[in-house]
């Protein structure tokens, strides 16, 4: 009489096997979300990741979550960040977004990075469209650290709106300067969408505060800057799946509406964007490329 004898399977198997079992997951999610042409959250409308905004460039949401492989090391020409604290990969994830790169901050004393300060949407729209590439929105991620009576550390993780400029290689750059309190060599950063993505889709990110040694995350009242002592709503990390479905909220973006006379307020962003060093390769300095983007967009109000 023979009997089937189950095999053992020892620990290395297991989790040889319980990593192909994930794998696969990640990979059907993958593909679901390059099939899928809406973003998770009810409040933001279906789009088209061909979509293009009135300069002809292309407008869409990169980075959402499990679009990249966990073996990718570089994103938009920038090192991938994967060594987070866990409460910061998990807000990243419920946020429905991806990964964090390093983005080197440009020289300014050099043209690319002598825009005016604290005008980072301004300064990465101008140089996409005058010297190319695109402008990338999302959300700069800036740490500090103060050590409690206690002898304790805490960290202070500031989210907050920001834009960033990819060049015409493909390498991407932090184009503004913030002076205070930021790291001169490069900057944390969440990508979330391409060029005119708020004119686009009537989105607009939101600003955060979280603190490690505290239970709860801080919605801070938006705008050009944000305060950082002025909280819109304070959230229970625990209760944020709760409060996002609970309200109908995308967890990052929030409806705007888009101003009257479109074309009218883009002619007088372009008329007023500045730079105050010349070209390092051409000495050209930025009324030349200022001129370029008028004649480009707005030829009938240029003088031939």
């Amino acid at each position: 009489m023979s009997m089937n004898v189950k095999k053992k399977i020892n620990k290395k198997e297991r989790r040889n096997i319980k990593n192909k079992k994930r794998e696969l997951r990640r990979r059907k999610q993958v593909q679901h979300n390059q099939e899928n042409s809406k973003v998770s959250s009810n409040n933001i409308p279906e789009y088209s990741p061909i979509k293009f905004d009135r300069f002809g460039r292309v407008c869409s949401l990169v980075n959402r979550k499990g679009d990249v492989l966990p073996t990718d090391t570089e994103m938009f020409g920038c090192e991938i960040v994967r060594d987070l604290p866990d409460y910061l990969k998990d807000f990243i994830k419920l946020m429905g977004l991806g990964e964090v790169i390093r983005v080197p901050v440009s020289n300014h004393d050099h043209l690319t990075g002598s825009g005016k300060k604290g005008r980072c949407d301004n300064n990465s729209h101008m140089l996409s469209l005058s010297i190319g590439g695109h402008r990338l929105y999302g959300l700069s991620l800036h740490q500090s650290e103060i050590t409690l009576s206690s002898g304790k550390k805490e960290y202070f993780n500031h989210i907050t709106h920001h834009s960033v400029w990819i060049t015409p290689e493909g390498n991407t750059r932090c184009v503004t300067d913030y002076e205070v309190g930021v790291d001169k060599k490069y900057k944390l950063f969440i990508p979330v969408g391409l060029n005119t993505i708020e004119e686009t889709f009537l989105l607009r990110l939101d600003n955060f505060l979280i603190r490690s040694s505290k239970n709860y995350i801080d919605y801070l009242v938006g705008g050009t800057g944000v305060d950082f002592n002025k909280v819109k709503e304070r959230v229970k990390k625990k209760e944020l799946v709760r409060y996002i479905r609970k309200s109908g909220k995308s967890p990052f973006l929030h409806k705007v509406n888009i101003i009257d006379k479109i074309d009218t307020w883009w002619k007088e962003y372009i008329e007023n964007s500045n730079f105050g060093k010349v070209s390092s390769t051409t000495g050209r300095s930025w009324d030349y490329f200022k001129n370029k983007i008028l004649n480009t967009y707005y030829p009938t109000s240029q003088t031939p």
